[in-house]
């Protein structure tokens, strides 16, 4: 518990620290700079993938719209007795 709250405090006291702050932000910069490429590729990669499954659901739907207006039809078209 006492660890605890002296690894906080440490925390805390850095984070007020303007030059950790900017030092911080620089990192951060960095990190970014150099995931982007991933990044932009994997969400390529995401948009190829929810367009390729919204396709295959829509034509899901489309087969299952005809074969239901095929039943109906079909139906329709018996005499009755």
């Amino acid at each position: 518990m006492i660890l605890r709250r002296l690894i906080f405090s440490a925390v805390k006291m850095a984070a007020s620290n303007p030059a950790v702050q900017k030092q911080a932000a620089e990192m951060a910069q960095k990190a970014v700079t150099q995931a982007r490429p991933n990044l932009l590729k994997a969400s390529r990669k995401a948009g190829e993938f929810v367009k390729a499954t919204s396709d295959e659901l829509a034509d899901g739907v489309q087969k299952f719209k005809q074969a239901k207006q095929g039943k109906s039809d079909s139906k329709k078209r018996e005499p009755k007795k």
